[in-house]
């Protein structure tokens, strides 16, 4: 049974990307390169302090590496829920499988690093094989880690943490694309201390006790003569790995009901907006309360509001780490409202083959208030969030006067993200996977790198007149030179109204001639109405553009398959 399920988790790797893989191949190998040269160039009093920081990174990178890239290759319990199999047995197999592989390998020969010190000591030939066999604990414990990490996970994302857990991953990816370099240009700069320095005094206890540790102190016993060292070290990584083991094969067990539980109440939020009314008794306050709903109770909607949030603090971190970049960590808060045209870019495809309940009940007004009342629910759900996390910032970093530069944007980023993302997803509609058969918050997404582009531009475009207000007020231009520029907050207002108006109106003026075509593209994935104007024209371009990703996707698939019955 072993060997076949590792066949099946090389089965798996080999239909992923290739692109993907060869990356995170070049990816490893550097790193594995990098993790040698530093311990081998780090000055001798401080070589210890600077490998256990170095296996530290790469304990956690094996733990967290297959839920960052979304567990490529991993064999999942539950895929084997239905079959006779003996659980015990599976469960040794599906633990055994993440062992082979050339990311295993990588981390092995990383973990291999701690026969650099072993080698250099007094008594070479004790401490290098005590190195080599703490090595392959230390290598063992990783990658059982790594399989209790993502079985732990995989349980979770059953209920609203996993939505929160994978919120953190996606903000964690959005705020290193947008500022990751800031984090990176700081580690480069800080390398050459930390390999004449060290880590500090007390790092260096703190990392001494951590499991990633072990078997270097284990090795370093060795090299001193101290044989119960060695043993208690040995001993104790030991234990850890009997338990993470044992651990594994309790989260591993198959479950025949998937895991899953019949609800006994009802959803957590829904109270909200029920009992007296808060919201218009009109057309436009119902489908506020639907949306608001919606964004709550609907795992992509949720995590799509959860990941502007985390992407925020994300860049926010990541600009206390440089110290020309602290005073403008409250500027984050910018960032969560910028996202809600990223996020809201697809809301009618979102919404799938329901949109054919608000062509049914149409009247007069119901373009109208559809079209306004997500505008309305995005700035409702994302504004509290903007303001809490630059208010956040500000208290860390004491900078006040920011409040000034986040009141005039906050307005005019709402105002347009809220527009351009209702009215992109009324013109370039991407259909994913309907909602009543989605099985997981990633299930909802089609095509939209062309939306995507367009949402990112065309807001940054269109917040331009409060960003050039703010910066003559800080130049002198206009005001004082140096003071916070609050007369711009009334710039940054009028920018937003007029944004939200304008760009609604247009998505209002699209759906009352074309409400029908927008459901074609949902149900049938075709686009069939009027192809004159700008408007029409892009429709037409992110449809082609989803039809090519698709057929691509196929053709690839199809390659594969040949290869395969060549090879047979």
């Amino acid at each position: 049974m072993v060997g076949v399920l590792i066949s099946m988790k090389f089965a798996m790797l080999r239909n992923s990307p290739r692109g993907m893989r060869l990356l995170g191949w070049l990816v490893g190998a550097l790193l594995v390169a990098a993790t040698w040269a530093g311990a081998v160039t780090a000055a001798e009093a401080v070589r210890a302090e600077v490998i256990a920081l170095l296996l530290l990174m790469w304990l956690v990178g094996a733990a967290l590496g297959p839920v960052t890239m979304s567990g490529a290759g991993v064999l999942r319990p539950e895929y084997f829920a239905l079959l006779p199999l003996d659980r015990r047995k599976l469960a040794v197999g599906l633990l055994v499988s993440t062992f082979p592989g050339v990311a295993s390998g990588y981390v092995l020969l990383a973990a291999a690093v701690i026969a650099v010190p072993a080698a250099a000591g007094g008594q070479a030939l004790l401490a290098v094989p005590v190195a080599i066999l703490g090595a392959t604990l230390t290598w063992v414990l990783a990658l059982t880690l790594s399989r209790v990490v993502y079985a732990l996970l995989g349980a979770a994302m059953r209920t609203r943490l996993g939505v929160e857990i994978s919120a953190m991953q996606f903000g964690l990816i959005i705020g290193s694309m947008l500022a990751g370099w800031i984090v990176v240009a700081q580690a480069f700069a800080t390398i050459p201390e930390l390999l004449q320095g060290g880590v500090g005094t007390q790092v260096a206890g703190v990392l001494a006790w951590l499991p990633s540790s072990w078997a270097l102190n284990a090795a370093s016993a060795a090299g001193a003569g101290e044989g119960l060292a060695v043993l208690g070290w040995l001993g104790l990584l030991l234990v850890a790995v009997v338990v993470l083991v044992v651990l594994a094969m309790m989260l591993l067990r198959t479950e025949v009901d998937g895991g899953t539980a019949r609800r006994r109440r009802r959803p957590a939020g829904s109270r909200v907006l029920t009992g007296r009314p808060v919201l218009p008794q009109s057309a436009t306050g119902a489908v506020l309360g639907k949306e608001l709903r919606q964004w709550w109770r609907d795992p992509w909607r949720s995590l799509e509001l959860r990941s502007s949030i985390w992407a925020g603090i994300t860049i926010g971190v990541f600009a206390l780490t440089a110290p020309w970049g602290r005073d403008f960590a409250p500027l984050a808060g910018l960032v969560v409202a910028f996202m809600v045209a990223l996020g809201g870019c697809n809301l009618y495809g979102q919404d799938g083959t329901a949109l054919w309940m608000t062509i049914v009940g149409r009247r007069e007004d119901t373009v109208r208030a559809d079209v306004r009342g997500r505008q309305l629910a995005t700035i409702l759900l994302f504004a509290l969030p903007a303001l809490a996390v630059s208010a956040l910032f500000t208290l860390i970093t004491g900078s006040a006067w920011v409040w000034a530069l986040v009141a005039a944007m906050l307005p005019a980023l709402f105002g347009v993200a809220s527009g351009v993302s209702v009215l992109l997803s009324a013109i370039g509609v991407s259909p994913g996977v309907d909602p009543r058969r989605r099985v997981g918050p990633n299930d909802a997404g089609g095509d939209l790198s062309l939306q995507a582009q367009v949402a990112m531009w065309g807001t940054t475009l269109l917040v331009a007149p409060t960003v050039a207000a703010i910066v003559l007020s800080l130049t002198g231009v206009l005001g004082t030179p140096g003071q916070p520029p609050w007369w711009a907050v009334l710039v940054g207002v009028l920018n937003g109204v007029v944004a939200f108006w304008l760009l609604g109106k247009a998505a209002i003026a699209y759906l009352d001639r074309r409400l029908t075509t927008v459901f074609s593209q949902i149900r049938y994935r075709r686009f069939d109405g009027d192809d004159s104007g700008l408007l029409a024209g892009f429709a037409q371009a992110s449809q082609k553009a989803e039809d090519q990703a698709r057929a691509a996707k196929e053709k690839e698939r199809r390659a594969k398959v040949g290869a395969r019955n060549v090879v047979d």
